[in-house]
């Protein structure tokens, strides 16, 4: 809330702020949708909020209270009512999602509706600080521009909702200076809509928008017919189209022009069939993935949001199989796993910044235009080419094991455990996942942090690979301010005590495998003298397979002692929901896939007749 009142990029950022589209403001995407959500049903709960957000890339909170409860005894349903509901809706909102909120808004017929009360409920909203507001530009100038001048950071969207189709339609003037006005009193963004009659007028929509785009192409214009013969239009709308959820309980009949028509699944299969966009191959390659839960994972999410997109697995000695997959004309994207995550470095034409930094890849998407210059696109341009076929030129490498490690460290420290420069860490294991560790641990701000392993110089040589970023300034996630406080250590071994000049550690992340290569259990458990924290902390080990490991155990008995334990089953839906982002441009569906990871693996272990007390250590928790 802060960061967009004052823009202050130096405040700590959110366990959110990693995954790729949190750094591609929603409005500079094409295609993009916001569901439409009355406020009513987010205080009174009768909304699922998890799949309001199936498919969409904002969520826009109507703020039409029913204006006949302005009679109510004691002043219930007065306006300052409504704009606390307001609030209190938003508040609601914005802890569920990570998506953008839109506010400002007020479907007809409610008690905003003369000049005075829209100035005001916009007024009122800008001061909760949302990414996007609703301004009606039949306000006058200096309503407008006392609102502009209190927008903070918050980006505006300059509105204007025609109930009647003016004479000359798209090509009269009202729209063309309606559009000119908000653009020159500074709207980030300009809405203009209005009824159609005719299947006729949804391509004189598209000519007005090549008119208004030539001329101001900062200024994003959001621009369809409403009713059903403008719901064509409506599926080419290049920005934020309003859609409603799955479920939606609001009539379509006679109110049809105050409420979204299409739900983003029939955008989606829109876009699809017109060739917009097209079905894409994404796979998973190892030396041996059939066991893997991604596929699972998201092909429910492909199936939930209308994306005709297939996710299977590929296992392979080699990566030969793998260069001629990448090769096909539909192929979207790949997750590489152990022991390719490296030995795919050589074939990566880029990578991310943090790939580099990590020394590894985890996934892949390809790359089918270069820029104009002929170099490798940004990472947003690549965002671009997503969901479209063609020839593939080259490869183009990321990590995202580091981002989910970042947000279930961050989601588990409680406040007592809030990174400070004391803060200690702890790393067992110096294999790939052990480099994710520590990079998502210096993102957090991490300055202390230990490696063990059971081969010294392993660990040594991680060790010394952060060492020599941190010193050259190369990790663009740590601050530059702090590099000379920031180093990773090597412990001896795990028999050794934990040293007495730093703080006994709150993050631990063990990459320690669970299984030997014949199938034996390691049992391996961290030194009792090493989970000494007033405070408790985080505990996260990387396999999940089996669930119920001597770690597990472990954590129980500390759990008392403020440890918060997490396993892959936490880690693997995080890190899959930025693979989601890179592979489709779209916001991953995140309640869905954590469920689906769940139902696949207790499925899978009940074909295989393991008992319920071995499959799940704690079903109710989860």
């Amino acid at each position: 809330m802060l960061r967009n009142i004052v823009g202050d990029q130096d405040r700590e950022q959110s366990h959110h702020s990693a995954y790729p589209l949190s750094q591609v403001p929603v409005h500079t995407r094409d295609f993009t949708l916001s569901a439409v959500v009355d406020a009513e049903d987010i205080i009174t709960g009768t909304v699922d909020l998890d799949e309001l957000q199936i498919g969409v890339d904002a969520i826009e909170v109507d703020l039409a209270f029913d204006s006949d409860l302005s009679s109510a005894p004691n002043g219930a349903g007065s306006m300052e009512d409504d704009l606390l509901k307001a609030a209190e809706a938003f508040s609601m909102m914005r802890r569920s999602t990570i998506l953008p909120i839109i506010v400002g808004s007020a479907s007809r017929g409610s008690r905003f509706n003369d000049a005075g009360t829209k100035a005001k409920l916009a007024s009122y909203c800008l001061r909760l600080a949302p990414e996007y507001c609703n301004i009606d530009l039949s306000l006058k100038d200096n309503e407008l521009k006392s609102l502009m001048s209190a927008k903070g950071r918050t980006r505006v969207i300059g509105s204007a909702l025609m109930d009647e189709r003016p004479a000359e339609g798209w090509q009269d003037e009202t729209c063309s200076s309606k559009y000119r006005r908000a653009v020159s009193i500074g709207c980030d963004l300009v809405k203009v809509t209005m009824p159609a009659k005719r299947k006729e007028d949804n391509f004189a929509v598209e000519t007005f928008r090549s008119v208004c785009e030539n001329t101001h192409p900062r200024t994003r214009l959001i621009a369809y017919n409403t009713g059903k013969p403008g719901r064509f239009s409506m599926c080419f709308n290049r920005t934020l189209t309003p859609v409603r959820s799955l479920r939606s309980q609001h009539s379509l009949g006679t109110q049809e022009w105050q409420w979204p028509s299409l739900r983003a699944r029939d955008v989606f299969a829109s876009l699809f069939a017109s060739f917009v966009y097209e079905p894409m191959q994404f796979f998973i390659y190892g030396a041996n993935v059939s066991y893997s839960l991604s596929p699972a994972m998201h092909n429910a999410a492909y199936q939930a949001c209308g994306m005709p997109h297939t996710y299977g697995t590929h296992s392979s000695p080699d990566l030969d199989d793998f260069k001629r997959l990448s090769r096909d004309h539909h192929f979207g994207g790949a997750a590489v796993v152990q022991p390719y995550k490296t030995m795919v470095v050589p074939l990566m034409a880029g990578m991310s910044s943090h790939a580099k930094a990590i020394g590894s890849v985890n996934t892949i998407v390809p790359i089918r235009e270069y820029t104009e210059q002929g170099a490798v696109p940004s990472e947003q341009e690549l965002l671009g080419q997503a969901n479209r076929s063609g020839e593939v030129l080259a490869l183009y490498g990321h990590n995202t094991d580091w981002i989910g490690i970042r947000a279930c460290l961050r989601r588990g420290l409680s406040p007592a455990n809030t990174v400070r420069p004391q803060t200690t860490a702890l790393v067992c294991g110096a294999g790939g996942q052990a480099r994710s560790s520590i990079y998502a641990m210096l993102s957090l701000g991490v300055r202390n942090i230990f490696v063990c392993n059971r081969t010294k110089a392993n660990a040594e040589v991680l060790a010394n690979h952060y060492n020599e970023l941190i010193a050259s300034s190369a990790i663009s996630e740590l601050d530059t301010c702090h590099t000379e406080q920031t180093r990773v250590r090597v412990l001896d071994s795990f028999d050794a005590e934990w040293p007495k000049e730093y703080r006994q550690p709150s993050l631990i992340v063990s990459g320690i495998p669970t299984q030997a290569a014949d199938g034996t259990l390691t049992n391996f458990t961290i030194p009792d003298n090493w989970l000494k924290s007033p405070t408790g902390g985080v505990l996260i080990e990387l396999a999940y397979r089996p669930m119920l490991t001597s770690i597990v155990k472990q954590m129980r008995a500390q759990a008392h002692k403020g440890w918060i334990f997490m396993d892959g089953f936490d880690i693997l839906p995080e890190q899959a929901f930025a693979q989601f982002e890179l592979f489709t441009g779209r916001r991953a569906p995140r309640k869905l896939m954590r469920d689906e990871v769940i139902r696949s693996y207790r499925e899978e272990q009940s074909q295989h007749g393991i008992s319920a007390s071995n499959r799940d250590p704690n079903p109710s928790a989860r």
